[in-house]
């Protein structure tokens, strides 16, 4: 929570300091004019004597570039691979198109300018435009803190000062207050000074910067303090800086309006909140990136990482009195706190939007991995506030009146694959129920933890989200609500050699249950978290990635309204709007020998493949497949007979020559109604080697099979799907379990195998457990074989898993049959 006083102990230092050294450089040194406009000037701290600002003949000291007023269009340039002591606070403005630029020349490492521990910034500007500075390296190391910054441009000249770019610094230790005010303690701080009338400033860039070790943030964009009034900055962008090891906050902007934060990444942040000396500005909480009072501001792209704070902790933040905030394709991981962070309106001294709701707020396509602890990062705090991913402070906010009074939380990736972790998804300080309402759709939530929701007023919206593995009792009612693995790629970022890595972690496989199961969200932004097109009216995946997987099936959920690339086979099948697993469109056969195919080309010899797809039949027991031929091996196909949809999934090898296959949805022979497929999908698989022993039970014996309760299960040699043997179980509490281990943790694996039961009714379960999440089991009761394919993903630290069969009750013997585990790639 960020509070905020009026004191402005920075600025009245920071002012006596240019004071200070202004009258120092009319004493000891004589006044620079320039000589005209467009003029260079060159320094080199490390030449012998003073000269006369001549590349020839440069400068040696930071006294004559602050004893000069630049023009439009003048250059001050320091020599390479030199270090100059002191504090710069040069003078002039320049102007629309020809503004002043401070950098380097000739070849080697950035010039560095060291301020020595002064107090105040390195380079200041005061009522100054027009500048840019960059190619620097700028330090102000000192043993104890004091107000210090890196580069500080003020505005107190009562009106708008344009065009301050900050660009390509490395801007490292600056000793501020951890918890004092922010752009007197910043990298990069521009500053509004309280005049009337109000001082603003436009078209403010802070762009490819490194920043390491600043107290107390990276780059801020504010007033000199609350109570700064209605003037809003315009034009501010913060964009691909690189942030690590900040004392406190990384990025902030206060009353700014349009603000665009693009393509940061700050990490490690949060560890100091110490204050000015008792009576001045104090705040010991701090989040990533976050912003107050202001409007219309965009934040995306950006990494957070690893922030330590106690007190908030999130990798951002929407605070007090903010209006149409977007948060869109970022990347959080690791922060103490949460994800999120949203503030309640509250009252400030002098400060009337604090008391306004914040509406308009859009969190969209974004990732959070495993946020609420600070595991696997180099430091670690401790929580005074508790975490969540979505940590409100309170109750919600929302504005009477605004056209988006709630917040707006949708196709959002999160994954909590920590065992025992209690990280909240909804989270309050306030409690477990919250005043207040939300909209929540299209998330893809993975939670290995504890953690649950808070309860909402009457009105808020959940719905088409993904709720995997853990079901707390405070899990909110979704009657779309998806509840299998989404098979993200890489989860957690384990898998180090992965080509998929960051973001792209939470890609999908093709045979994903997310794909296209989320519903149309209007104004949705038009793109994912990777840049794939979120159309505005074809159903959207769950989660942050709207691609197809890698799906090497075309039109695979028939959402082209039409049967191409598809072509009939037998009994003519259609394209309906009607029955349609998701989106909305199915294929439906006619009643008998009906179908369709599909030639899949440009596939890889010896090569094996995962064929799924979802279907169901109009009438219970008659049958459909899902099946794939003419790759160069024998046909192949997985039956499915049930009037709900199920997933049916084909492993198939191709030929030493075969470059295509033909996969296809069939309604075999002798029924009397219509079948219906959708959502078909075939990746290659890396490897396809079966970490289950014994997997049809064809050594005749259990082993390495063992009896998972008390009731004896056994080999018969009849009843078999393939082969000679089945597993045989009791009739009730009876089932076989195998421990398989050498698995990769946080890997992404499917376990199919085939069930059925001998009294039609009774139910035989194929399952998985102990595999670091909660275990997932399918049943069927069909006296006929079917197939059961379960996606699990293991635990951050488990390498095994028990894949079982289980009859639990019943007068008769349930069977299993040829089970499969693989790893997806």
């Amino acid at each position: 929570m960020k509070r905020r006083r009026s004191d402005r102990p920075g600025v009245r230092a920071s002012r006596i300091l240019t004071l200070l050294a202004t009258l120092a450089g009319a004493l000891l040194l004589p006044a620079h004019t320039a000589l005209a406009a467009g003029t260079t000037y060159y320094v080199n701290c490390s030449a012998a004597t003073n000269g006369s600002g001549t590349q020839a003949s440069p400068w040696n000291s930071v006294s004559s570039v602050n004893s000069t007023t630049f023009a439009a269009g003048d250059s001050v340039l320091f020599a390479a691979g030199t270090t100059c002591t002191g504090q710069l606070t040069p003078g002039g403005s320049g102007s629309s198109g020809s503004p002043i630029t401070m950098g380097s020349y000739g070849t080697g490492a950035k010039p560095v300018i060291d301020a020595n521990g002064a107090t105040g910034p390195v380079i200041h500007l005061l009522n100054q435009q027009y500048w840019e500075i960059g190619g620097l390296d700028l330090t102000n190391a000192a043993s104890s803190p004091a107000y210090r910054s890196g580069v500080l441009a003020e505005n107190s000249s009562g009106g708008v000062l344009h065009h301050i770019r900050v660009h390509d610094m490395n801007i490292h230790n600056i000793t501020g207050y951890g918890g004092g005010w922010y752009s007197t303690n910043a990298g990069v701080g521009v500053q509004t000074d309280h005049t009337t009338p109000v001082s603003t400033w436009d078209d403010v860039v802070v762009e490819n910067n490194t920043f390491d070790h600043v107290d107390r943030i990276a780059v801020a964009v504010t007033p000199d303090a609350d109570g700064q009034g209605t003037g809003l900055t315009t034009g501010t962008v913060i964009r691909n800086n690189t942030m690590t090891y900040d004392g406190a906050d990384d990025i902030l902007v206060v009353k700014n309006d349009g603000a665009l934060i693009d393509g940061n990444k700050a990490g490690y942040g949060g560890a100091k909140n110490t204050c000015p000396p008792s009576g001045q500005y104090c705040n010991g909480a701090s989040a990533g990136i976050w912003m107050s009072g202001s409007s219309n501001t965009v934040v995306q792209n950006n990494e957070v990482y690893c922030h330590v704070n106690g007190a908030d902790g999130t990798g951002y933040d929407v605070d007090w009195g903010n209006h149409n905030t977007t948060f869109q394709y970022n990347y959080s991981h690791q922060n103490l706190g949460g994800f999120m962070l949203v503030m309640p309106p509250f009252s400030i001294a002098n400060e009337p939007t604090s008391t306004v709701p914040s509406d308009g707020t859009v969190i969209r396509y974004n990732i959070s991995e495993n946020d609420g602890t600070n595991s696997g990062c180099p430091a670690s705090g401790t929580p005074t506030h508790g975490t969540g991913v979505f940590h409100f402070v309170g109750n919600i906010p929302n504005q009477s009146g605004s056209s988006a009074a709630v917040p707006l939380i949708y196709n959002n990736s999160i994954y909590v694959n920590k065992s025992g972790l209690n990280t909240p998804i909804l989270y309050s300080r306030r409690g477990s129920s919250v005043t207040g309402t939300l909209s929540f759709r299209n998330n893809a939530v993975f939670n290995y933890g504890t953690g649950g929701y808070f309860t909402t007023s009457s009105g808020s919206v959940y719905s088409n989200n993904l709720f995997y593995s853990t079901h707390p009792s405070s899990e909110p009612t979704d009657s779309a609500k998806v509840v299998t693995d989404p098979e993200f790629r890489n989860p957690g970022n384990a898998a180090t050699s992965s080509s998929y890595t960051g973001k792209n972690a939470y890609q999908v496989h093709p045979s994903s249950s997310v794909i296209r199961a989320g519903t149309v969200i209007s104004d949705n932004g038009g793109k994912d978290a990777l840049g794939n097109t979120v159309s505005a009216t074809a159903a959207p995946n769950i989660g942050a990635y709207n691609g197809t997987g890698g799906n090497l099936v075309s039109n695979a959920g028939f959402e082209s309204g039409a049967l191409s690339p598809w072509t009939n086979s037998g009994a003519v099948p259609s394209v309906t709007s009607s029955n349609a697993r998701t989106g909305n469109y199915a294929l439906t056969t006619q009643a008998s020998g009906s179908g369709a195919n599909q030639t899949l080309t440009g596939l890889s010899p010896n090569t094996t493949y995962l064929l799924t797809g979802w279907a169901k039949t109009a009438n219970a027991g008659e049958t459909l497949a899902i099946g794939v031929k003419n790759y160069g091996g024998t046909e192949t196909f997985a039956n499915v007979a049930t009037t709900s949809y199920t997933q049916a999934a084909v492993l198939f090898t191709t030929g030493s020559s075969n470059t295509s296959a033909t996969v296809y949805c069939w309604k075999n022979s002798g029924g009397s109604g219509a079948g219906y497929c959708d959502d078909l999908a075939v990746e290659a698989l890396s490897s396809a080697t079966n970490a289950i022993t014994n997997a049809g039970f064809e050594s005749g014996a259990l082993t390495p099979w063992t009896q998972s309760t008390g009731t004896a299960s056994s080999v018969v040699a009849s009843n078999a799907r393939s082969g000679t043997y089945s597993l045989q179980t009791g009739v009730s509490a009876s089932g076989a379990i195998q421990t398989v281990s050498g698995l990769t943790s946080s890997g992404t694996y499917l376990l199919a195998a085939w069930a059925k039961a001998a009294t039609a009714g009774e139910e035989v379960s194929v399952g998985v457990k102990s595999f670091g999440g909660t275990e997932t089991y399918l049943r069927t009761s069909t006296t006929s074989y079917a197939q059961q394919p379960i996606f699990f993903t293991t635990g951050a630290s488990t390498t095994s898993a028990g894949a079982y069969c289980y009859k639990n009750s019943g007068s008769g013997a349930g069977y299993c049959d040829d089970y499969t585990l693989i790893k997806l790639p």
